[in-house]
């Protein structure tokens, strides 16, 4: 996974090359989909996140990528490869 300019990631899901960006409507996106106010609740819901969680922000993450085909790319992503790129997606943008 590599980072471009504005806190671009560029990932895999599955042979399929991807762009997640963690923007401002990507936040506000995953907190109304998960029910949370606030990075603190993000970072404790992460702990516990389920399928369907993780779908959510992959498919904020992708939308805000540029990706039209956002909900589809994610509901059919592989657990591992959904999950390493929303976790290099938020290292990259909040470390």
């Amino acid at each position: 996974m590599t980072i471009s300019q504005s806190g671009q990631v560029r990932a895999h899901l599955g042979d399929a090359p991807v762009t997640l960006r963690l923007s401002l409507a990507a936040l506000m996106q995953i907190e109304q989909a998960l029910e949370i106010s606030g990075l603190e609740a993000l970072s404790m819901r992460f702990r516990a996140l389920s399928a369907s969680d993780l779908s959510e922000v992959l498919t904020a993450l992708l939308i805000a990528g540029g990706h039209e085909d956002a909900q589809a790319l994610a509901q059919a992503a592989a657990p591992t490869d959904a999950a390493k790129a929303v976790l290099a997606c938020f290292q990259a943008n909040l470390t």
